[in-house]
């Protein structure tokens, strides 16, 4: 199983609104990618503008179905999302 996680850092204001669309797009990953083993969105107690996206891959093929072939370096992002960010997506991949 594989673990990826894509960091954000929301801009102060834009929090709710990013949160409410990121949730909205993941909402049928389920459904689309069979390999996606289960996912969620966390926000920071501490730090609301610290947004994490989490999902848990079959394996490498999955995550590839799902992130294309440079999956260990290009986030995946929706329309527009860097109006709501200070800085790029952070990923990190994790195996257990």
């Amino acid at each position: 199983m594989m673990t990826r996680v894509s960091e954000a850092l929301v801009k102060p204001g834009r929090e709710q609104e990013f949160v409410e669309r990121v949730r909205a797009l993941v909402a049928t990953f389920p459904s689309t990618y069979a390999g996606l083993l289960g996912h969620e969105v966390l926000v920071d107690l501490d730090d609301p503008g610290r947004v994490q996206y989490v999902s848990r891959w079959r394996d490498e093929q999955a995550l590839v179905e799902y992130a294309g072939p440079n999956w260990r370096t290009d986030p995946v992002t929706f329309p527009d999302e860097d109006e709501f960010l200070q800085r790029p997506l952070v990923l990190r991949h994790f195996v257990s």
